[in-house]
Parts: C-alpha cells; sequence; structure tokens
C-alpha cells in the first residue's frame, strides 16, 4: 500500500524518508509553539509538555529552550493577554468585556491588598522574635528615614542640618 499522505493523525508534516537511516528530525510547528506555550501557562513541567507535544525532552530544550527559561513568566503574560483583550473590546463597548474588565480589577486589589497584609504579618512576626534593644534600633532607624511625621520633621535626621 503506497500512503501519500503529507501530515499524519494529528496534522504535524510528515517528511518522506528516501532510504535514509535513522529517525527523522522532528519539525515542529507553530500549534506545537501554541501548545508548549499554553503548557507553560498552565505550569507544566518540562516532561508533560514533552509527552503531550510527542518529543523528548532532549529535542523540547533544543528546539525551545528560550521559552522554557521563561516559565515562570507564562502566567503573568497570559493574565495580561486576557486583560488586554477585555479592555480592547470594553473600550469598543461590550459590555460583558466591561463586567469582565471590573471583575478583573476588583480580583487584582484583592489579590495585593492579600499580599500587603501577608508583608505585614511577617514583618509582626519578625518583630516578634527580636528584642526590645532590636527593636528601638530598628524603629530608630525607621523614623530617622522617614522624618518622623511628627512636629521636628526631618530636623532630627542626622547629617540634614538645614
Amino acid at each position: 500500500m503506497n500512503d501519500t499522505r503529507e501530515t499524519d493523525l494529528f496534522g504535524n508534516p510528515v517528511r518522506a524518508r528516501k532510504g535514509e537511516r535513522g529517525r527523522p528530525p522532528k519539525e515542529l510547528t507553530s500549534k506545537d509553539l501554541d501548545m508548549l506555550e499554553a503548557g507553560l501557562m498552565q505550569g507544566w513541567s518540562n516532561q508533560r509538555v514533552a509527552d503531550a507535544l510527542g518529543v523528548g525532552v532532549s529535542t523540547l530544550k533544543r528546539n525551545f529552550g528560550p521559552l522554557l527559561r521563561m516559565r515562570d513568566q507564562m502566567p503573568d503574560r497570559l493574565r495580561l493577554l486576557i486583560f488586554s483583550t477585555a479592555v480592547r473590546k470594553s473600550i469598543e463597548g461590550d459590555m460583558g468585556a466591561i463586567r469582565q474588565v471590573r471583575q478583573m480589577i476588583d480580583d487584582n486589589e484583592r489579590r495585593l491588598a492579600a499580599a500587603r497584609v501577608n508583608r505585614a504579618a511577617e514583618k509582626d512576626k519578625a518583630d516578634e522574635q527580636i528584642g526590645k534593644k532590636e527593636r528601638a534600633r530598628r524603629d530608630a532607624k525607621e523614623v530617622t528615614k522617614t522624618g518622623g511625621g511628627d512636629l521636628w520633621g526631618g530636623d532630627l535626621s542626622p547629617g540634614e542640618y538645614h
């Protein structure tokens, strides 16, 4: 039977092998690139992405090394893409997009507030573990940095004479 298909069952191009030895090199397509980015945005491991693309981890690293190094940025890039698309549609008057943008802004504000509370709690926990003298020294250092916010202002800051 003569098989003249130019693509495999998944739509990937298949090169004709004319008596050459060994496995043909994997030709990665733009669809593979999209799938790789989607996997990285989901936080998948290299092995999981390679399995999904039907390649080995070494082939994945050789062909997509720079993208794999951007793994930590990919979820934020996806959020930014979704947000920018929703903003663009909301400017055009799409009410659903306007609601989505409002929801995304509210979610972001909640996330930022939670991060501020967590940082303050960590600072308080760290402050509990230090002694009275160290706490007083840190408080004094903070006052000299900010000027104290009282009647004297920055007049008591060392090295700043008016």
